[in-house]
């Protein structure tokens, strides 16, 4: 079996472009959110509703809202945070995530990115 060293690998390029669906920016977003220090949940958009509704994990992208228009990429967040943290510093943090995740998964590139965050709720963690 033949052995290769690392100088005898060859990069293969393919050039084009990535297209990459709001839906799937929404749940790398969502993805993103659920990992920060003091996220509890994502809170599900429902119309005329008075109460707060924490989505399942598989359904991230209920929370998230992408827009994009001429100016670049819009994605707003309505989190759920944690009861005593700091909020100002989780959404500077839940910001710098999900530009850096999805600069690094969907190379969105972060001048063109705006990140808003909408705090719907404080919850306990274990209730």
């Amino acid at each position: 079996m033949p052995q290769h060293q690392l100088g005898d690998l060859v990069s293969d390029i393919i050039t084009g472009t990535l297209s990459v669906s709001n839906d799937v920016i929404a749940d790398i977003a969502g993805y993103a959110a659920l990992s920060c220090y003091g996220v509890v949940g994502m809170d599900e958009q429902l119309q005329g509703a008075d109460a707060v509704r924490l989505s399942a994990n598989e359904r991230m992208r209920k929370g998230v809202l992408v827009k994009s228009d001429e100016q670049g990429l819009r994605v707003d967040l309505h989190v759920v945070l944690e009861n005593g943290v700091n909020m100002k510093s989780v959404c500077e943090n839940l910001t710098s995530a999900v530009a850096f995740t999805l600069q690094e998964i969907a190379q969105i590139d972060p001048a063109q990115l705006t990140v808003g965050i909408h705090i719907e709720a404080l919850k306990n963690r274990l209730s």
